[in-house]
């Protein structure tokens, strides 16, 4: 490499070419050779980054650099697993339609099904024991509500039930003359039988309080599970008031006896199964009976009043004829405005004791004029 400097000529010195008064001092350029010179070594030094950061180290050239090495061949083991998401068969068509229809048939016939029922539960076939309701109160009763068989037993389903021990409060209804009730009573009675009266219900003609009835009841040995079984000697008007009383007070599991005791003697000749005892047995278990009030089976003065104007309910009147009409003597007799008379002997045979059958009371509903979906009040002087 060469490089040119520039000298300084001594004093007495000359240079060719110069003029001859030559005191004062010249420059002179000399050719001096050192180090080969290569501009692209030079270059890279100055591209290099340790020729600006390392200080005193030399200048590094191209076969100084440390060359990288290949790259890694690729390894002919696998460094991961390809997860391959199998995509799902699509549902073929028909499998949906069919699913459809399927659901559209099964809403249907849903549809159909609460249809039919609403419509059966909307037709209210008449019962012949709705309308039985004695006494000195009303009765607010549904027509068709409740089925025979629940109102009503044989003589024949009550030994059943007493053969079998069932859970049966048994109890004979007796009112008017107590003492000659009593004494009847006691000279024979259905086995396991109870004697209550008509005052135990009522007093003047109006229900007992509820908590009286509870307290009377459960001296009476009667559960709020156990089924009462009421009936009387003939006259029906005693049992009857007294299921309305059981039921007034929230005890729904009571039935009448058919035929009374009269029905139950009649048996009692065909099969000594039918049992009949004397006196009056002492029973010191008392019942566990809660009462309460049920006001869909009584209305009030003011809603037979109310009646009057809007006709909601049928009114009933189950006097004599003579009574109704006013023509009877001894009392104060008559009906209230717009009351359809049904006397008793109309749907109950005095002579059988037992009630009419349905093809009667039908036609006796009928001319009256009674709808099977309309409900019904009766009363009784």
């Amino acid at each position: 490499m060469h490089k040119w400097t520039i000298g300084i000529v001594p004093q007495g010195g000359h240079t060719t070419g110069s003029k001859g008064s030559s005191e004062s001092k010249e420059k002179s350029i000399t050719f001096r050779p050192e180090k080969d010179y290569n501009t692209i070594d030079d270059q890279k030094d100055y591209e290099d980054p340790d020729y600006f950061y390392d200080v005193g180290t030399p200048s590094k050239t191209s076969n100084d650099r440390i060359i990288s090495p290949p790259p890694v061949p690729t390894s002919s083991r696998p460094t991961h697993i390809a997860i391959h998401n199998t995509t799902k068969t699509a549902t073929p068509r028909w499998r949906v339609i069919l699913l459809g229809v399927g659901l559209f048939v099964a809403c249907f016939l849903l549809v159909i099904t609460l249809f039919a029922f609403f419509m059966l539960q909307s037709q209210s076939s008449y019962s012949p024991f709705d309308l039985k309701s004695n006494g000195d109160s009303s009765k607010h009763s549904q027509l068709g509500n409740r089925k025979s068989r629940d109102m009503e037993i044989t003589p024949n389903h009550l030994l059943t039930l007493l053969i079998t021990k069932r859970k049966v409060c048994l109890f004979e209804v007796a009112g008017g003359n107590e003492s000659e009730g009593r004494d009847l009573f006691l000279r024979d009675h259905i086995e396991t039988a109870r004697l209550i009266f008509h005052s135990n219900l009522s007093h003047a003609g109006v229900p007992v309080h509820p908590l009286q009835f509870q307290r009377f009841a459960r001296s009476q040995g009667v559960d709020d599970d156990c089924h009462v079984i009421l009936y009387d000697r003939g006259q029906m008007i005693w049992s009857t008031y007294a299921m309305w009383i059981f039921r007034l007070f929230g005890h729904n599991r009571v039935s009448l006896l058919s035929g009374g005791y009269t029905g139950w003697k009649s048996q009692q000749e065909r099969s000594t199964q039918y049992r009949t005892e004397q006196n009056e047995i002492a029973r010191r278990r008392l019942g566990d009976f809660h009462s309460s009030w049920n006001d869909s089976l009584i209305i009030t003065y003011d809603d037979v009043f109310e009646n009057s104007e809007i006709d909601e309910y049928d009114i009933v009147d189950a006097q004599a004829k003579e009574e109704y009409l006013g023509l009877a003597t001894g009392a104060l007799f008559g009906h209230i405005k717009g009351a359809r008379n049904i006397p008793v002997e109309v749907v109950y045979d005095w002579g059988t004791s037992q009630w009419r059958d349905q093809p009667q009371m039908q036609a006796a509903f009928s001319s009256s004029a009674l709808s099977p979906k309309r409900s019904v009040v009766s009363n009784h002087r």
